[in-house]
């Protein structure tokens, strides 16, 4: 099976290990009084949430893709701009909780930096699946129904 992924596949499976992994690790810490309290991705905040659903929605493609799971929108949808959208929506959510945690005084931790790795190849996904050269034409294309 493993033979079945290309590039982009493996990028983002090893976004989406990370991922996982980043959202239970913990991303900053604290302290309150006389006590240290860390944060992982599930209470961080809400984009802690979304975070963890993008990557969600990445296994998803990329069970689907390879048949694992019933494909019931690949046949209506190009995956190229649908893992740039995720990565946007992660990269997004991730600065943000990174600037809302250095707003607050808070020390970052190792999930947040695993988090922003995730990101990162996310992103080199969805590079690696980009159309060719003709990315114009496709576009073009997509938008007027190829006329």
């Amino acid at each position: 099976m493993l033979r079945r992924f290309s590039r982009a596949d493996m990028a983002a499976a090893l976004a989406v290990v990370l991922g996982l992994l980043a959202v239970y690790i913990p991303w900053y810490s604290y302290t309150s009084g006389s006590s240290h309290i860390s944060v992982n991705g599930f209470r961080a905040s809400l984009l802690g949430d979304l975070f963890f659903l993008v990557v969600a929605a990445a296994s998803l493609l990329l069970l689907m893709r390879h048949g694992l799971v019933d494909d019931l929108i690949s046949p209506h949808l190009n995956e190229a701009p649908v893992y740039s959208i995720l990565a946007g929506i992660a990269g997004a959510t991730v600065l943000l909780q990174i600037i809302l945690a250095a707003t607050g005084g808070k020390s970052f931790g190792p999930g947040i930096f695993l988090a922003l790795l995730a990101v990162l190849l996310l992103t080199t996904s969805a590079w690696i699946r980009r159309p060719d050269s003709r990315s114009g034409l496709f576009m073009r294309e997509t938008v007027t129904g190829g006329d």
